[in-house]
């Protein structure tokens, strides 16, 4: 009866720590996975002095558009408002897109019909956010800026690349700023890859990185065959990193407005990560102490009871030892 509980308990053990690695692998594998694919890729960065001169039409690869997305036209908060018209005052030659749901909507009904059932089918609206900016651009071309990005200088010269992601960190690349020109074969292959990786990672954060967000496109620019063409602008430039940079060209004002507990959560994980590793290697270790001592339950107590009389037995031993040298000495 003893042998069939210690083993109920060692199978209670052991299903839960399994089910504790496939949930902790289940969440942690694509963050890692998405690492290592960038790691390996070819960068191109961006790190020129930037400086505001007029450049060469025949050098332009991208029509001056800025595009801006938001549920309408009349809910944006003030901040982002002043934010959205700094970009403008730095560019006022450029033409001006403020992409509400409604507008998203037509623009997918003409152009992309095929995507029309995933982009309803999102959880989010964050994610239908992040396909209609491809959309705009992979269209028309130009440039978008999310909300809340405050522009400190004209980003003429960047119109003489093709495609421009900002990296981000920890690793690999952002969407927050995205620079194209009009039908480049890297936003296409983007957005047939939509419905595919249309899925649930159980969290909103993770969902949306990983569906339509950072992470969706740094995996897409990882698998680009030509993907040394797209260019990286660096952390200077981009700004979202540095302080007081006089080369930045943004300065963010960081609002993560569609991140929830989950976000704080990983974020709070990933600062921590040396010291829950160390944590999970400690837990397994006890877990597996524990297991051990189930199992052998009966083996470790009979030992310890064992111990008094052995080491009694060891004395009486070297005593009865030490007495028959003596006696030999007296019979010299």
């Amino acid at each position: 009866m003893q042998c069939i509980i210690h083993c109920r308990n060692r199978t209670v053990f052991l299903s839960s720590f399994t089910l504790f690695i496939l949930l902790l692998t289940y969440i942690l594998y694509p963050w890692f996975y998405i690492a290592w694919l960038w790691r390996k890729s070819d960068i191109n960065y961006i790190d020129f002095p930037v400086a505001s001169k007029q450049l060469n039409n025949t050098l332009i690869n991208v029509p001056a558009i800025i595009h801006q997305t938001w549920h309408d036209t009349d809910t944006i908060p003030i901040d982002w408002q002043q934010a959205s018209k700094s970009c403008q005052s730095f560019h006022p030659n450029y033409e001006y897109h403020l992409w509400t749901d409604k507008d998203a909507r037509r623009l997918i009904e003409k152009e992309f019909p095929c995507l029309l059932s995933t982009y309803d089918s999102y959880s989010y609206d964050i994610q239908r956010a992040d396909v209609i900016r491809l959309i705009a651009l992979y269209v028309y071309g130009g440039i978008y800026l999310d909300l809340d990005i405050i522009c400190l200088k004209s980003f003429d010269q960047l119109r003489t690349y093709k495609f421009v992601l900002p990296k981000t960190m920890p690793v690999g690349l952002s969407n927050d700023f995205i620079l194209a020109a009009p039908k480049h074969p890297f936003l296409l292959q983007v957005l047939n890859d939509l419905p595919k990786y249309n899925r649930n990672y159980l969290t909103k954060y993770a969902t949306v990185m990983f569906s339509t967000g950072p992470m969706f496109l740094t995996h897409e620019a990882s698998y680009y065959r030509n993907r040394f063409s797209i260019s990286v602008l660096s952390e200077e430039l981009y700004g979202k990193y540095t302080h007081n940079s006089s080369r930045s060209l943004f300065r963010h004002l960081k609002a993560s407005s569609w991140h929830g507990n989950d976000a704080a959560i990983v974020k709070w994980i990933y600062r921590q990560r040396t010291i829950l590793f160390s944590l999970s290697i400690i837990l397994f270790l006890v877990i597996f102490i524990l297991i051990y001592s189930i199992q052998y339950y009966h083996i470790i107590v009979n030992l310890l009871r064992k111990i008094p009389s052995i080491i009694k037995s060891k004395l009486n031993n070297q005593s009865l030892k030490y007495d028959k040298i003596y006696s030999n000495i007296n019979l010299i």
